[in-house]
């Protein structure tokens, strides 16, 4: 209420509901319009990197300062196709052995390879991959089988060193894809990861193969009374030179050992290791 002078007063004038409502319908239509603006110039900005990109690709342009914008470039881009145009022209310069730092070539490929939302993308980049370091963070962490396939395989070609023996052993142990785990423990050479291999793998496969590698006799008298498949069980025995390590382990008491394979085992899930590779 407002007060007039004379003492007459008056009801002040109330906002129209209309009139807030119209106030802010416009607001929202103007902050739609600021958004979609800024969409359109971010899709602009997105279209002239891809087709900066495009210009370098087909020109062929190999000098030091371009490869190393075109790999900086390239994580930006959306288009999956052009980030593995990106790395597959990195990896073909790392293959003409040019005379700049390969070093430089590795570190650009790394991101790519381990942090590309694409898995064929992070597979072309560990294709190409050198460091020892970022092929095994790929081998170990990449959540798609057929990428930690290609770092193992990298891997492989470095298996005489340390680094790579290491990386592999933590395969042999811990991946899930029983494929993968094989292929790792027919390259390691650590008998004490060979053993917890050998006595652990849910796969007798792996057991099996993994026992063929074992030199360690109180590890093969262990598997020859306590592996739950005859296969394994067998070739421990047939391994074994050392009998009293047999008698040790008979009178050790067994540490949890496993049941006897099931005559008619459950269908093998995705990635399973065929039976026929007990024989």
């Amino acid at each position: 209420m407002i007060i007039l002078k004379g003492g007459a007063f008056r009801m002040p004038k109330k906002k129209s509901v209309f009139a807030t409502e119209d106030v802010s319908l416009q607001h929202e239509e103007e902050e739609r319009v600021r958004r979609r603006e800024e969409l359109l110039a971010l899709a602009k900005q997105q279209e002239d990197a891809e087709q900066d990109i495009m210009d370098c690709l087909v020109e062929h342009d190999t000098e030091p300062g371009t490869l190393a914008k075109l790999a900086a470039d390239g994580l930006d881009i959306k288009l999956w196709s052009l980030r593995y145009m990106v790395v597959e022209r990195l990896g073909r310069q790392i293959l003409i052995n040019t005379d700049y730092a390969q070093e430089d070539l590795q570190a650009w490929l790394a991101p790519y390879a381990l942090n590309d939302e694409k898995s064929y993308v992070r597979r072309a980049a560990t294709k190409h991959l050198a460091d020892i370091d970022t092929i095994a963070q790929v081998a170990s962490n990449d959540s798609e089988p057929i990428v930690r396939k290609k770092a193992i395989e990298q891997l492989l070609k470095f298996a005489k060193k340390r680094e790579a023996l290491s990386a592999l052993d933590a395969v042999a142990l811990n991946d899930p894809m029983p494929d993968l785990r094989l292929m790792a423990v027919m390259a390691i050479i650590n008998q004490d990861v060979i053993a917890q291999a050998a006595k652990t793998d849910v796969e007798p496969a792996i057991r099996k193969a993994a026992t063929k590698k074992l030199t360690n006799q109180e590890a093969l008298a262990w598997l020859t009374i306590n592996d739950p498949t005859p296969a394994v069980r067998s070739t421990a025995a047939e391994l074994i030179t050392d009998v009293s390590a047999l008698s040790k382990a008979a009178a050790a008491q067994p540490v949890a050992p496993a049941q006897e394979d099931p005559a008619e085992p459950a269908e093998p899930a995705s990635g399973a290791l065929d039976a026929s590779e007990l024989e």
